[in-house]
């Protein structure tokens, strides 16, 4: 009887040790485009915290400093998840991109204009519009040409009753490249993100003159907020990996209400710290200086009037042929 109960015993355990791997929770691992700096901040919170694993999936972040860059990257399968501006998966989609937009990452506005500190400019005090005219037939600075920071710079411009024509406009990278073009006043103007902010205010090498998060600039640019930057996938791998996106999109509303919350600031800040090391003097400050600013628009929900608003204002302003149905390009 005895040796019968051991051998049952035995039997049991060894089911138990052969388990179909099926009985274990699937891990997908999601490749996901981050810019230097700041970058895609809830990815970032999420793997610090645990909230990708929690939720089924790897969180990998790839560099990719060009949102036009990384769109080609997604479209040819080498990226699950693109982290672009509006204007650039509405220009993917009126080509005939199949893509879908499962949330948000950074919903204000996050391109504004910066100032040299050696560009005279009597119109500052007065504000935008009359600002545009002091970088009348100077060299501004983008991260790519066709980029969305090139779109918005032409908004502004002609907001202020400029074309692109009136000023030089060269591509200078990310903020690691276009700190040292402004401070070395190879370029007089700047339509960069975060965390330029930090370099201009801590530096003075450069100043903020165009603040879309403050309500400033002309209302094609102010109406994308909600929008501003976009978490998108292609159509064909939401449909194969329903509940891998379900799970990232779960993470990322998690990382965003830990954002939000002001007592998780030093959280935050060392999530930023040990993912992105500004080398300049004051690093520490710059880096600081900059996430302060940007953490109101750690959201994940996207606004679906502001995404329509960008396709509307690039169809009227000639950078697409037709208004693109965002609605359509939502994932529910």
């Amino acid at each position: 009887m005895l040796r019968n109960s051991l051998i049952a015993f035995a039997a049991a355990a060894v089911c138990v040790l052969h388990a179909p791997a099926h009985a274990q929770p699937a891990t997908t691992t999601l490749r996901i485009q981050d810019y230097p700096g700041i970058g895609n901040f809830l990815v970032r919170v999420a793997n610090a915290n645990g909230l990708c694993e929690k939720h089924g999936v790897k969180c990998e972040l790839r560099t990719i400093p060009q949102a036009p860059l990384a769109m080609q990257t997604l479209l040819a399968g080498d990226l699950e998840v693109a982290f672009t501006p509006p204007e650039v998966i509405v220009q993917a989609a009126n080509k005939g991109a199949d893509l879908k937009v499962i949330g948000s990452g950074a919903r204000s506005p996050n391109f504004f204009l910066m100032a040299g500190a050696g560009l005279a400019s009597p119109n500052a005090d007065k504000g935008y519009p009359a600002v545009m005219q002091d970088f009348k037939g100077k060299k501004i600075g983008v991260t790519a040409r066709g980029s969305a920071a090139e779109f918005q710079l032409v908004s502004l411009l002609k907001g202020a009753g400029m074309t692109a024509q009136d000023v030089t406009i060269v591509a200078v990278g990310s903020p690691n490249t276009a700190f040292p073009a402004i401070s070395q006043k190879q370029v007089e103007g700047l339509m960069l993100f975060a965390p330029m902010d930090g370099f201009c205010e801590v530096t003075k090498a450069c100043r903020m003159v165009v603040d879309p998060r403050k309500g400033q600039g002309p209302t094609d640019v102010l109406d994308t907020n909600g929008a501003a930057v976009l978490q998108v996938v292609r159509a064909e791998f939401l449909q194969k990996n329903p509940k891998a996106v379900e799970g990232f999109r779960q993470a990322m509303r998690e990382a965003g209400d830990f954002a939000q919350n002001p007592a998780n600031f030093g959280a935050l800040l060392k999530t930023a710290q040990e993912t992105f090391k500004i080398s300049a003097p004051d690093g520490d400050k710059i880096l600081e200086v900059s996430l302060r600013n940007s953490v109101p628009a750690f959201q994940f929900p996207v606004d679906a009037k502001a995404f329509q608003h960008a396709a509307q204002y690039m169809q009227r302003t000639g950078q697409i042929d037709k208004v693109v149905d965002t609605a359509k390009l939502l994932a529910q």
